[in-house]
């Protein structure tokens, strides 16, 4: 193993640098030849920021959004709408594996990741730069959609289930009513309290009551506590019914209003400048593996020839 310390690659090399050379230099013609083959691609940037997302538990508005751009949802409707399946070539009917293959292009073409400022960044690449801005500007909207639709669902079921109290209230402030303006009627009240003061002072006077008035201190006698009771019913019911009335009017509008839950923190943008391939990458990467590769075969002949 002493034929591979450091002085004996140096020497390796200077020995026969010309072959490094012309290995590099081919290394380097192929693969920067090479690079055209490959498809050039423009990438499309985007930045937004949650709103109208209440935190859940321990999860932040931004971090409720970001699950929703990443929702399956979201992604089979850009495919169908775009006809994804088409443009990265995959047949996800007939080939086996061809929907994992799809995700795999997907997740290569479309980034989502949050930033330390709390918002979503969204960058598509494709080798249409307008498709790509269009690809990323409906991949904002399509995820807002599925968050209108998430969150007026679950309105839904708490509009119906305010309305079921409404209608329960409201039949109980009727037959509350009914029951009233019935012991009224029947014994000619109109107002209990005032009627009780006058029939009081009547007879605390020695003044005779004529058969009206009988009927109503009658009534008054018999059913004033009933009707205290009922009163204090209704007002309690109504207080219960308009704070319910107020959250059902809160859903109403919340569903039947228009509401999106993301503000542009950067539009997606055109861009005229491709983000790859990168070259010079290629080229460095391909001259410095013939580089090692160069050296390997010249170390590994020099030390067969020592051993046999």
């Amino acid at each position: 193993m002493e034929n591979l310390d450091s002085l004996n690659i140096i020497k390796t090399i200077f020995k026969h640098k010309k072959v490094f050379f012309l290995m590099m230099l081919a290394a380097a013609v192929i693969s920067y030849s090479a690079s055209f083959l490959i498809k050039e691609k423009f990438k499309s940037n985007s930045v937004v920021y949650p709103v109208n997302l209440f935190q859940n538990s321990e999860e932040s508005a931004s971090e409720q959004l970001l699950q929703y751009f990443l929702s399956e949802d979201v992604k089979c409707q850009l495919a169908k709408d775009f006809n994804l399946f088409a443009r990265y070539g995959v047949d996800t009917l007939n080939s086996k594996g061809g929907k994992a293959l799809f995700d795999y292009m997907f997740m290569e073409n479309v980034k989502i990741s949050p930033t330390i400022y709390e918002s979503i960044e969204i960058t598509v690449k494709d080798e249409d730069p307008l498709f790509a801005q269009k690809l990323n500007a409906a991949l904002i909207l399509n995820t807002n959609n599925l968050v209108k639709e998430s969150k007026r669902n679950i309105v839904n079921q708490y509009l119906a289930n305010t309305k079921k109290v409404i209608d329960i209230q409201s039949h109980e402030l009727d037959s509350l009513s009914k029951t009233i303006s019935k012991i009224k009627e029947d014994y000619n009240i109109i107002d209990e309290k005032d009627q009780a003061k006058y029939l009081s002072k009547q007879l605390s006077t020695g003044s005779n009551l004529n058969e009206n008035a009988k009927l109503q201190a009658k009534g008054i006698r018999e059913k004033g506590t009933e009707l205290k009771i009922l009163d204090g019913r209704i007002k309690s019911t109504l207080k219960s019914y308009t704070k319910i009335k107020i959250k059902n009017d809160g859903y109403l509008l919340d569903v039947s209003g228009e509401m999106d839950f993301y503000i542009y923190v950067s539009k997606p943008n055109l861009q005229d400048k491709k983000c790859s391939p990168t070259r010079w990458i290629i080229v460095l990467v391909s001259t410095l593996s013939a580089f090692f590769m160069t050296l390997v075969f010249f170390l590994y002949k020099s030390r067969s020839k020592e051993l046999f």
